[in-house]
This record gives C-alpha cells, sequence and structure tokens, in this order.
C-alpha cells in the first residue's frame, strides 16, 4: 500500500520520515514522500535542512490541494491519503468546526467530527484525515521527561512540566488555549525548545509507548497499518 500523509509543517514532516516510515514498513505500508500543506512554504530547496514556514491557515487552499493530489493520479486505487495536523488553533472555515462549536465539542470529539465532515466533503473512499489533539507536541508530553538530555539546563522546568501533566488522562487531553497548549506549555518550561527537534524526542520515547498513552494516534496509526486488509 503506499500511504501519502499530507502534513501541516516541518516537524510533522520530520516524523513522518524519521520515525513513521520506519513503523510502517513492518506492515507492508509505503509511506511516500510527505505532501507540505498548501499554506506552508519552505525556505530554500532541502527539504530537510531549511525552514517551513506557515502551516494550516484556511480550510479553502487545504481543500483545493486535497482535490488536487487525487486528480493528480498519484494515489490510485491502491494508494491512500490521510493527514497529521493540529486541531489547535484550526480555522473556523473548516468543515465541521461551527458545528462542532454549537454543539458543545471539545478535544477528541470536537476533532471527530471536523475529520467526518471534512471526509465527506472530499468525496473520496480511500481518503481519511486526520488531526492531532490538540497539538503535535502532545506526543512529546506522553513523557516529558525525554526533553532532560536535549536540554539538561532546564531540568527543573522539565520536572514542572512533568507534574503539571500528570493529572491529564492522556497527553490528548491537554488543553488548547494559547497558554496551556502542548507546545506553550513546553515553551514556558523549556524556553530554549526547538520544535525542529520534536522528531528527535519521539524516536527515543517510540512509537509503541506513544500508542499506549495517546489513543487517538494510536486508532490513526493502526488504521493507516491495515486500510486495505
Amino acid at each position: 500500500m503506499n500511504l501519502f500523509i499530507y502534513v501541516e509543517g516541518q516537524e510533522e514532516e520530520l516524523f513522518v520520515n524519521r520515525v513513521l516510515r520506519d513503523h510502517l514498513r513492518r506492515f507492508g505500508v509505503i509511506v511516500q514522500k510527505p505532501i507540505l500543506a498548501a499554506t506552508s512554504f519552505r525556505i530554500g530547496d532541502d527539504d530537510e535542512a531549511n525552514v517551513t514556514v506557515g502551516g494550516v491557515t484556511n480550510y479553502e487552499s487545504i481543500r483545493e490541494d486535497t482535490v488536487y493530489q487525487f486528480a493528480a493520479g498519484d494515489i490510485g486505487a491502491t494508494g491512500v491519503l490521510t493527514t497529521l495536523i493540529d486541531l489547535y488553533a484550526l480555522p473556523k472555515s473548516f468543515p465541521g468546526h461551527n458545528e462542532a462549536i454549537a454543539q458543545g465539542l471539545t478535544g477528541g470529539k470536537k476533532a471527530a467530527l471536523i475529520e467526518q465532515t471534512w471526509k465527506a466533503g472530499i468525496g473520496q473512499p480511500n481518503f481519511f484525515p486526520y488531526i492531532q489533539v490538540h497539538e503535535f507536541e502532545a506526543l512529546i508530553l506522553t513523557r516529558p521527561s525525554v526533553l532532560a538530555d536535549y536540554y539538561p539546563e532546564h531540568a527543573s522546568g522539565i520536572e514542572q512540566l512533568r507534574a503539571e501533566c500528570a493529572p491529564f488522562p492522556t497527553p490528548e487531553d491537554i488543553n488548547e488555549t494559547k497558554a496551556t497548549s502542548p507546545s506553550h506549555r513546553i515553551l514556558a518550561r523549556v524556553p530554549t525548545y526547538q520544535k525542529i527537534d520534536g522528531f528527535r524526542h519521539l524516536q527515543d520515547i517510540g512509537v509503541p509507548e506513544l500508542k499506549a498513552h495517546c489513543p487517538r494516534f494510536k486508532a490513526w496509526l493502526e488504521r493507516c497499518e491495515t486500510f486495505f486488509r
């Protein structure tokens, strides 16, 4: 199976290339080069060495880009297109967003409604969007102590981060306001944190531990593993 993953930015792109590709190969899944969101752009030519600017800023561009992936013919009957984008700061123009707000949905339930509505609007059976609750960095909060080897000067802040995240049932329950979203929690305790290194921390944590602590991520990854089986 050829799996195409539409990603929000460079840190997700590196995670797909350096972590998910090797994991999914064991299931006979060939992960193609990640597709960078239409509203992002790269400074320079090297996919992994230069800065990616932007992210998901409006749905219409994302929709056009998603539809194009199928129209171009690269995905085909044996390919699958999925996504890896954040719920945090997701534009209100996304399908299902306003309905989720009106119904008072938050977290995983909100993301699920947006995913379902988005999939229905694209109308392709081999498209299944995935929205990470609430941010990519939630995966790192599976084990905040993993940051200690990279930022030893912030050992006390990392311990504070671990303590404040411990009461949440899962890292995906860590909330989505600007002050309390996963990335902002990390930066508040580890001011020198480099988002581009996120994939390194996730390599150290390992996919089995991520799946054990992040149920929505687990469900998505297992669907990637078995979509055509």
